[in-house]
């Protein structure tokens, strides 16, 4: 069975604006209603058959405003949640001293097998998280599925399809570091599950943003 996976992060919210790490609750701000709205026109002829959210409310409202254009329901799934950060970070400046050097110890050691800064998810519970939602996704009966999630946890996604399950830490590291995504921006994951090589996924588009004229 062949798929067609659209995957966006979310339009832009209040906590981007502010610059607040991990605002669970941030809607959108009234800019990221726009961009929602802009990609909910260009989603009307991509054929596609569902909308999966994360949990968070910055994505379920993306992913309302796109469904509902499209004249199909949400769901909403926690595989596709952002990454869950240290506890220390909820609702601080991200650019304060403070939140800089938790931020510094979590990136320095992402790589290193098993370090967790506090009680975040550290590389090895978001590849495994991210697996799941891969086979999740291909289990699903319908061809083309747009999914809402965020910028991290999308990126360690891309990674694992693109490196494959032998997918290291470093690696990972390596690739988010290099790979933006930005609000809106849309990618394309292909899945085939004949494919002759065992490599079932394949990223074809990355960070799209002509629907906002970019």
């Amino acid at each position: 069975m062949k798929k067609t996976i659209y995957l966006i992060r979310h339009g832009e919210s209040e906590g981007n604006i502010i610059g607040t790490g991990n605002m669970d609750h941030s809607p959108l701000s009234d800019n990221g209603r726009k961009q929602a709205e802009f990609l909910a026109k260009r989603c009307k002829g991509l054929s596609i058959k569902s909308v999966i959210t994360s949990p968070l409310e910055r994505s379920k409202e993306t992913g309302r405003i796109i469904a509902s254009s499209l004249g199909i329901t949400v769901e909403s799934s926690d595989l596709f949640a952002e990454r869950r950060k240290p506890s220390a970070v909820f609702g601080q400046v991200i650019e304060s001293p403070d939140q800089q050097k938790i931020w510094r110890s979590v990136w320095d050691n992402f790589h290193i097998p098993g370090f967790r800064h506090s009680d975040e998810e550290n590389f090895e519970d978001l590849k495994d998280r991210a697996q799941k939602a891969l086979q999740y996704l291909a289990s699903r009966p319908e061809e083309t599925v747009l999914v809402v999630t965020h910028g991290i946890f999308l990126r360690v996604l891309a990674a694992l399809v693109v490196i494959g399950p032998e997918l290291d830490g470093r690696e990972c590291r390596r690739f988010m570091s290099v790979m933006e995504i930005e609000n809106t921006g849309l990618s394309v994951f292909k899945y085939d599950s004949e494919e002759r090589f065992s490599r079932f996924w394949m990223l074809s588009t990355w960070n799209d943003r002509a629907h906002l004229g970019e």
